[in-house]
């Protein structure tokens, strides 16, 4: 916003002042020092400038360029008493950019005294260059704003996104706690009735082993006995692994706490930044929409 505050505030001067910037005096070039016209382009890129140059320039042929001069031989200019010669050469004054044009009329170099109505002509051929310049500067502004504010628009969507994502993560994991929590409820039913199965089988084995018969040699097992104590390390087997369901669905119970507690700090902190991040979208909003009735003005 201050950029463009401050963007706005030299536009203004550089129109009110316009005139004021053009002046002349002696100014070195290849071919010696002599009078030449200057004119101050405020906060600008040198390349910008050289850029818009030959662009306003083009309808004169393409300009030759000998060790940073611009040459253009024979410009007709519009209102000029006859065609002229001209030289320019761009000098970068820290952020701002100095143009100075020596201009060969009739064979002699231009000043205000020698051939003033040519001068005025082409005095007022640069106050349009500097417009010129003006609106591409804001041309260029509006293109770097809106390209932030497609940036900022583009981390809204993914802030929302991940917003969204963590949400369905955490409906995910309560889903899998509640299912989990219900297995073990049941489990520890199922537990119970097999821990009691266990029990009376083991009496059933126990009242086979003290009732074997006198004819069972040593060594030998009771196809009644084989059975009966087959059926018991089976529930044993069933309980250990009742045992371990039990014990993986509170992992995986603990596992999806953490998971939820992790997603809902996150939302947490996504929230903070959705709300930042919707302000810059909105004052960057204001910045782009300035910028543009700036350059409808400037049509």
């Amino acid at each position: 916003m201050k950029k463009y505050f401050k963007y706005l505030i030299s536009t203004f001067i550089l129109t009110s002042f316009i005139i004021a910037q053009v002046t002349e005096s002696m100014v070195e070039f290849r071919m010696g020092k002599h009078n030449a016209l200057r004119l101050i382009l405020i906060d600008v890129d040198k390349k910008l400038v050289e850029g818009e140059w030959k662009l306003y320039t083009k309808s004169f042929g393409k300009p030759n360029k000998k060790k940073g001069e611009f040459i253009t031989i024979g410009v007709n200019l519009n209102g000029l008493s006859n065609p002229v010669d001209w030289y320019m050469k761009l000098d970068k004054k820290k952020k701002n950019v100095l143009l100075q044009l020596c201009v060969i009329s009739n064979e002699e170099f231009l000043s205000s005294s020698n051939q003033s109505d040519n001068y005025g002509i082409i005095e007022n051929y640069l106050e349009k260059f500097v417009f010129v310049v003006e609106k591409t500067k804001v041309k260029a502004e509006f293109e770097t704003e809106g390209k932030t504010l497609v940036k900022l628009q583009k981390k809204q969507k993914k802030l929302n996104e991940n917003y969204d994502n963590n949400l369905k993560s955490i409906e995910k994991h309560a889903k899998k706690i509640k299912k989990a929590e219900k297995e073990n409820k049941s489990n520890l039913k199922k537990q119970a009735e097999t821990k009691e199965s266990i029990s009376e089988q083991g009496l059933i084995v126990e009242e086979i082993l003290s009732n074997l018969s006198d004819s069972i040699n040593e060594g030998e097992v009771s196809p009644e006995y084989e059975e009966a104590n087959k059926k018991l390390l089976k529930l044993q087997k069933k309980l250990g692994k009742l045992v371990d369901q039990y014990g993986n669905n509170l992992k995986s119970i603990d596992k999806s706490i953490k998971k939820i507690e992790k997603a809902e700090k996150e939302n947490k902190s996504i929230l903070k930044d959705q709300a930042k991040n919707k302000k810059k979208i909105s004052e960057q909003g204001m910045v782009v929409e300035k910028l543009r009735k700036l350059m409808e003005s400037m049509k």
